[in-house]
């Protein structure tokens, strides 16, 4: 498939290298809030 050929692993990884960051950092951080609110039991 001509899809998969112009693929490139480099260009992937790098391509909005700033916004993948970004979108880490977030989730890690709902993460940490998540597990820390379970961990002290939920009160809603």
């Amino acid at each position: 498939m001509k899809i998969f050929e112009k693929i490139n692993i480099k260009k992937a990884l790098t391509h909005n290298i700033w916004l993948k960051i970004a979108s880490l950092i977030i989730a890690i951080i709902i993460w940490l809030y998540v597990s820390g609110e379970i961990s002290r039991g939920v009160h809603i």
